[in-house]
This record gives structure tokens, sequence and C-alpha cells, in this order.
């Protein structure tokens, strides 16, 4: 069976290649490991521009230091230990790990934190509403530009934003993706 791979992939790591399927929650309340997951791979999605289903270490070091995990040496060390083969590039299972080492998720929580107050029922998108209500409440000022920013990162026209495109917006806004 050939033809396209799918971009996403649901919580339970199964592909589709629909967005709104990807974020769909299954069942109840998912535990924090599911949502941080979910979060992950979104940041994960978003650097990977090109649909690969793996990132360059070049790639990885200028996603991970984005994150705000540190300086390049501490990238370096990171790489080193969920790549001992180096060869070349990162997977998404290799990137998971890199993320589960100590002191890693904490240093590359800054845009999940802000995102996490959105997105009230964990399923890695909010609405548009509560993006821009959550700026005010954090003292931005949310004029038009702000809100035409925020209406194009709704891609379906759902009324919602997904994490990884808020992620690949950030991404784009500072140069670090093309």
């Amino acid at each position: 069976m050939g033809g396209k791979k799918s971009k996403y992939q649901n919580i339970e790591g199964k592909c589709t290649s629909d967005k709104d399927e990807a974020y769909q929650k299954k069942g109840g309340e998912p535990n924090p490991d599911d949502y941080e997951k979910l979060y992950f791979k979104a940041e994960f999605t978003a650097m990977d521009k090109e649909n690969r289903g793996k990132l360059t270490t070049s790639e990885f070091v200028k996603l991970m230091m984005f994150l705000g995990y540190g300086e390049r040496w501490k990238v370096d060390e990171l790489l080193k230990a969920v790549n001992p083969e180096g060869d070349g590039y990162i997977t998404i299972d290799e990137f998971y790990s890199a993320m589960k080492r100590p002191g890693v998720t904490e240093g590359t929580s800054r845009l999940r934190d802000i995102f996490f107050k959105f997105d009230d029922n964990k399923d890695g998108r909010a609405t548009k509403e509560q993006i821009l209500q959550g700026f005010a409440d954090m003292g931005i000022e949310v004029d038009d530009e702000i809100k035409e920013k925020i209406n194009k990162l709704d891609t379906n026209n759902d009324g919602k934003v997904a994490y990884q495109d808020f992620v690949q917006s950030q991404l784009l806004t500072k140069g670090v993706l093309k």
C-alpha cells in the first residue's frame, strides 16, 4: 500500500490524515502523560515541515534551543544521549526519549505552559476566543494584528487552533523555520 504518509497521529500513535482526528481524545479524561506526549508530538511535527517523520540533528538542535532547553553544548549532550549511533536523524521515539530525560520537559515547557492555559480539555487545541482571552489575561494587548494572526492559525476554519500550528507559527516568526 503506497500513498502519502500521514502527517498526524492520534494519542495512541495511529496514523491519520485528519488533523481533527489526531487531536481527539479516546474516552474519558486523558492522563497527563497522554497530553504531554500529544504536545511533544506537535512540537516534533511542527519542526518536521517536510513530513519525513524524522528530524535532522540540526533541526533537533534548533528545536531544542528554540524551546529553551539551554546552550548548544547542553543540547549536543542530549543529542548524543538519545542518538548514540549518530545517524544524522532523530525519530519521534528518540524525541520522546529526549523529552523524558531529567530536566528536559521542564526546560522546554515555555510554549507548552502558555498553550496549556488555553487548552481547557487538554486535546492539543484551543478556541480562538480562549487564546485571545488568555493573551488579554496575561496583559498582552489584543489588537487587530494579533486577532488576524490567530485567525490564520485556524487552518481548517473550525474556530480552533492546534498546538502544532501555534508552535510552527512561533518557529516561523523567530526564523527557526523558513
